[in-house]
This record gives structure tokens, C-alpha cells and sequence, in this order.
């Protein structure tokens, strides 16, 4: 998009995400009454889709129960259920693969003021490994956050608000940039970025999070691949691609806007400065030789981020 405007309880000893997995193997359908499954999302290059399943268990006045399957695109029979901490737990319901398909990060609401993750690989169509022992990821996240110095305090273990919220994947899909944010009161709330790193299979914080952190801008963040970028021309390539589907996205949700069409308006406009922000906060680590196509990279990054918001959180999510 050109600045021109219209255009888009685990045991606390264990302290990476290394320390436990917990495999979900393909099995068959619920044996129960079960709706025609609604698909949530599809994975990039369409290798998967996420489907909800409600299933009415056999009594007449229990409640339906939702499911929701990780499914093969080619091959429908091999699918896994993701798992829930309890069965009254929730399911996730927001989902971001990475751009290899490989993984994928998975959000979900526990109540006021709290909010919850997991991160799965996707090591088969009928295979999938969680990250932490099952249900217990955001003690981990946590512990890690603080740990890193990336917050002061684990605000989930004290029980006030806490809640996870995904930021972006790096196009090598190496690293998962994850915001923590937490506080006694939700006008008084803290917040921390930090990476899960997909090959070391550990948190991390790098000099760029750790002076974002520091500063507490509003400037919007990437993350950092550890592969280097591809050339300039190929980056200005993909940019202009991004770039006229977050126009046309922008120009479908202005005109279902209604009443709303000015927020839409000035949440875009805040977009476009927290990312002109990000982008020269992000130049400043690298060498003046490759600053334009650093910004390039997070140019193109941050655009496929704002085209990945769903709809009804357009004007929210800066």
C-alpha cells in the first residue's frame, strides 16, 4: 500500500517450549450426530483447512459440542482433532499458519481479560505436535516472556489480565512473533514481543525486540527472518502483489462499512503511520547497504499481516 490513500499447571522447573510434545494422531470421525463441518480457514498455499465440527452427544439436552479438525486438502480422510485442556475448555478459534504451512499458531478466549494460545507443527496431514504439554503452553509463554526480560512480570500467574496475541510469522516461517500483554487493570496494561523460534524450538528475544520492548512504541514490528531476504527486485515483486490485495481488501470493507466507513478511514491511516514508524525503526539495525532491501522485507511482511486481520477487526488491530 502507497501512502497515497485509497488503497489494505505445568511444572515451572521446565522453561522452554522444548520440554514437552504432545502428538494428535488421525482418527475417526465422532461417532455422534455431527453438523456438516464449517471451514474456519485454509492454510496459504492450501495444503490445509481448519474445520468446526458441532457434535450433539447422544442425551437430547446436553449441549453441542465444537470440535475443530486440521484436515488434509488432498486427502480428507487424513485429519486431527485439536486437543482441549478440559471439555469444557474452549477451542481455538482464530488460526495463523506459517507461510511454509508447517506450523500454526492458534488463539483462543478464556473470559474477561484473558486470552490463550497454542502452537502446532504440522508434521503430517494425520500428525500433529503441540508445543507444551497439552493445555499448558501459556505458563510457558509466560515464563519465557520474563525470563527474557521482555516483561517484568507474569501477570498470568498473578491472575489478573493476561492474554496472547499473534503479531506475525517471518517469510522463512522461523519465527513466530508472539505479544504478551497484561496488567491489573485493562487501562493500565503492559506489553512484550517475543519470538518462538521454529528450528530451535525455543523463545528468544533478539537486540530489535529487545529496543521495541525498551522504547514502548507504537511502531508496528516484523519478524526477523533468519534467512536472508531475497533481492530487491523479487521483494518490489511481491510488494506491489500485497499491495493491490490490501487495496482490494480495503475497498471491500469500506463498503460494508455503513456508519463505520470513517473509523475504517482513520484506523488505515494510523496503520499506514505506525508502519512508516516500523519500518525506519526497523532500518536502523543493519548496515546502510542493506537498509532498502531491509525495508523492503518489512514492508512486504507487515502488509501480508494487515491483509491476514480478519474483517470485523480491521479497525482494531494496528
Amino acid at each position: 500500500m502507497k501512502n497515497a490513500f485509497p488503497h489494505r499447571v505445568m511444572n515451572r522447573s521446565y522453561l522452554t517450549a522444548a520440554s514437552f510434545v504432545w502428538l494428535l494422531i488421525a482418527v475417526p470421525a465422532p461417532g455422534n450426530a455431527e453438523e456438516q463441518p464449517e471451514v474456519i480457514c485454509t492454510s496459504p498455499g492450501g495444503t490445509y483447512r481448519v474445520e468446526l465440527a458441532r457434535v450433539q452427544p447422544p442425551k437430547a439436552e446436553a449441549e453441542a459440542q465444537e470440535d475443530v479438525w486440521i484436515v488434509s486438502t488432498r486427502d480428507p480422510a487424513a485429519r486431527a482433532k485439536l486437543p482441549k485442556q478440559s471439555p469444557d475448555s474452549p477451542a481455538d478459534d482464530e488460526f495463523h499458519f506459517s507461510p511454509d504451512e508447517k506450523w500454526m499458531f492458534g488463539l483462543r478466549h478464556i473470559g474477561s481479560g484473558l486470552r490463550y494460545a497454542n502452537i502446532y507443527h504440522l508434521v503430517a496431514p494425520s500428525r500433529i505436535e503441540v508445543v507444551g504439554k497439552q493445555g499448558f503452553f501459556n505458563d510457558i509463554v509466560w515464563e519465557n516472556c520474563v525470563k527474557l526480560g521482555a516483561l517484568k512480570r507474569d501477570y498470568s500467574a498473578e491472575g489478573v489480565y493476561a492474554m496472547t496475541f499473534f503479531v506475525g510469522w517471518s517469510f522463512d516461517s522461523s519465527r513466530l512473533l508472539i505479544k504478551l500483554c497484561g496488567g491489573e487493570e485493562k487501562r493500565d496494561m503492559r506489553s512484550g514481543l517475543l519470538y518462538y523460534n521454529t528450528r530451535t524450538k525455543k523463545f528468544e528475544q533478539t537486540d530489535y525486540l529487545r529496543k521495541l520492548n525498551k522504547a514502548g512504541t507504537a511502531a508496528l514490528p516484523c519478524a526477523e527472518p533468519v534467512d536472508p531476504p531475497p533481492g530487491e527486485g523479487a521483494l518490489k515483486t511481491r510488494l506491489d502483489a500485497l499491495d493491490q490485495q490490501l487495496n482490494a481488501k480495503y475497498a471491500t470493507i469500506l463498503a460494508q462499512a455503513g456508519d463505520r466507513a470513517p473509523v475504517i478511514r482513520e484506523a488505515e491511516r494510523s496503520w499506514i503511520r505506525h508502519r512508516d514508524d516500523g519500518a525506519k525503526f526497523y532500518v536502523l539495525l543493519f548496515p546502510p547497504a542493506e537498509k532498502a532491501r531491509r525495508r523492503l522485507q518489512f514492508l512486504c511482511d507487515v502488509t501480508a499481516e494487515r491483509i491476514d486481520v480478519a474483517d470485523e477487526r480491521w479497525e482494531i488491530d494496528q
